[in-house]
């Protein structure tokens, strides 16, 4: 096979061509996943040269654990504009989704989508708690609710809330909430009620996602700065890690890694909370829904991500759903296949 080059005269590498192939032939024959699909993006939104472009290799030179991304369909017609929230996992495997519209949706582990709540105003993070509860930010009225498994919902947190997106729990029991617009994290009591400010520091310019390790260390995904952030239980806050390109969305933390969205450039990175180490795990940089393993899988804006309970796997949603120009809004969900 003859090398190819860009206009630039740099060598595109032959997995990266592999993976056009692959996205082509998904335009040409249509996608399983349903109708209304956008074409695919064929520019990077960035400009960053750091970008790995899924080379397989983490920023250490060791190897980056191989993954396989998958399509999980769905045909729900979301009601929104097709902008899609927050995300997590019960521990039946059921996925709850908010579509930043006014709706949170339970996703079963087959694909069927139901109405779980609405009647909200820009829901974005959510976490589901051990009893089956959701507890779901409200971004635009500053506000917590709890939803019960049956879909009633009451109001959880008000007070000293500032677009609030992200919600983890810390082994003690108290809820720590990402404040995006008001760039800090604010602490909600177990039982709920008026949350106080914990973290309030200038280089956290707008925290967008949250998750926690079992030790309790806090990893904050800045969505302005492109910065993870280590915040420790004796309240030490640093740089854990300064990723690549723009727009860390939201991120998890599994089997003793973080994986974080990098929503607008179309990538899922792999990070050793250790060492800082970094790499790709899922996306070439351009927006796309082939399925695969990590160097050809290509995934468009992902947004929020949960980790299902045993370990095995990610599900990440696509943050414009399946919504193009004058097309029908459907929810698409990717799978994240992970090597233990």
């Amino acid at each position: 096979m003859h090398d190819s080059y860009g206009r630039n005269g740099r060598k595109i590498p032959q997995y990266l061509g592999n993976a056009l192939l692959v996205l082509i032939a998904l335009n040409l024959a249509g996608c399983p996943v349903g109708d209304g699909l956008p074409s695919v993006d064929a520019t990077r939104p960035s400009s960053d040269s750091r970008i790995l472009n899924a080379s397989g290799m983490m920023s250490d030179g060791s190897p980056v654990p191989p993954h396989t991304t998958t399509t999980v369909a769905t045909s729900t017609e979301l009601l929104s504009d097709g902008l899609i929230g927050g995300l997590t996992i019960d521990r039946n495997g059921n996925i709850y989704t908010a579509d930043l519209g006014s709706h949170i949706w339970k996703i079963e582990p087959d694909g069927e989508t139901t109405l779980f709540s609405g009647e909200f105003e820009d829901p974005s993070g959510n976490l589901v708690l051990d009893n089956g509860d959701v507890l779901q930010s409200e971004w635009t009225n500053n506000r917590i609710y709890k939803i019960s498994p049956d879909g009633t919902r009451t109001l959880f947190s008000e007070a000293n809330l500032n677009g609030p997106v992200a919600i983890v729990q810390r082994p003690d029991g108290d809820f720590i909430v990402a404040n995006s617009r008001g760039k800090y994290l604010a602490r909600v009591p177990q039982q709920g009620g008026d949350a106080e400010i914990v973290l309030r520091d200038e280089r956290v310019t707008q925290p967008n996602g949250l998750t926690v390790d079992p030790q309790g260390n806090i990893y904050i995904a800045d969505l302005d700065s492109g910065n993870v952030f280590k915040w420790t239980p004796a309240d030490v806050l640093s740089s854990l890690v300064e990723l690549p390109g723009r727009g860390n969305a939201h991120n998890v933390y599994a089997n003793g890694m973080l994986y974080v969205n990098k929503i607008w450039d179309h990538v899922i990175y792999i990070v050793n909370p250790e060492t800082g180490a970094y790499g790709i795990v899922t996306g070439t940089g351009r927006a796309g829904y082939a399925d695969g393993i990590t160097g050809v899988a290509t995934i468009e804006e992902p947004n929020a991500i949960g980790v299902t309970h045993d370990g095995s796997a990610i599900y990440f949603n696509t943050h414009r759903g399946t919504m193009g120009r004058n097309q029908t809004a459907r929810i698409i969900m990717r799978k994240l296949q992970l090597s233990k």
